[in-house]
């Protein structure tokens, strides 16, 4: 099992991320990309579904257990859910992201329960293509998606730039926690392969779309649970969808939330 330290859990729980150099061993790293590949592929077709749940090396890594067992550290034991997985290939000319972060919560009030992040640059990070910049300690803060996208990219007191990473590196990040990709110029040939993957931890209902909970369906009809050991990952019940709830929300979302309890 590849668990994590108590120093791991404790720097995760202070600055919000952890960083694992060449996580994933070197012909695992070069079907995933070639996977990516295709995925990229397969979207400029029209009309043709590109789904990274199958694609056999993306929705493998769903269940990764290098990574799903370091996750299990974070959430103290405690079972949790995986959310969705995007997969892409930025190119050179890629723009930038601003700061953001990724916990799902309607509205943002609390962070009682851990959800995290997992991105996986799978051509490593050289400071081309984009680097990532995080905020640690941002994740302690309950606050909106976009407090500081006005920010766009640039340096903030305490924020730290990671444009070093050798292929096939993962960094684990609380997903509240602020960050952002910055736009940097690279040679025509380069690329940068990258996949995130996310995970809620158990015990309430979570946000997300439908589409995601038919994809996580799709990963055990797939097998990609690795023979029933992880298929509590894909479990139902979990969440509910947003498109679903949106408008009640909006609706009842107003005044004092005491006179709604």
């Amino acid at each position: 099992m590849s668990a994590l330290t108590d120093d791991n859990i404790r720097q995760f729980n202070h600055e919000g991320y952890l960083v694992f150099e060449g996580l994933l061993d070197d012909r695992r790293n070069e079907r995933i990309k070639r996977d990516v590949d295709r995925l990229m592929e397969d979207r400029k077709v029209p009309n043709k579904p590109a789904i990274p749940m199958r694609y056999p090396e993306l929705g493998l890594l769903t269940s990764e257990p290098a990574i799903v067992d370091r996750v299990a550290s974070l959430m103290g034991g405690d079972r949790f859910v995986h959310h969705h997985i995007h997969a892409v290939c930025h190119m050179p000319g890629e723009p930038g992201v601003a700061w953001h972060h990724d916990y799902e919560q309607l509205p943002q009030t609390n962070r009682s329960h851990l959800m995290v992040h997992v991105f996986m640059y799978h051509s490593g990070l050289n400071g081309e293509i984009g680097d990532l910049l995080v905020l640690p300690g941002s994740h302690k803060k309950t606050m909106s998606r976009d407090a500081f996208q006005q920010f766009g990219t640039a340096d903030l007191p305490g924020s730290r730039t990671i444009d070093n990473l050798s292929p096939a590196s993962v960094v684990i990040v609380h997903s509240a926690l602020q960050h952002a990709r910055r736009a940097k110029p690279a040679d025509p040939g380069s690329k940068r392969y990258f996949v995130d993957t996310s995970y809620c931890q158990f015990g309430i209902i979570w946000p997300t779309i439908r589409q995601f909970q038919h994809y996580n369906d799709m990963a055990l009809e797939l097998g990609w649970d690795r023979n029933g050991k992880y298929a509590f990952l894909y479990e139902e019940g979990h969440f509910f969808f947003k498109e679903d709830q949106e408008g009640a929300f909006e609706s009842r979302n107003r005044g004092s939330v005491a006179m709604q309890l």
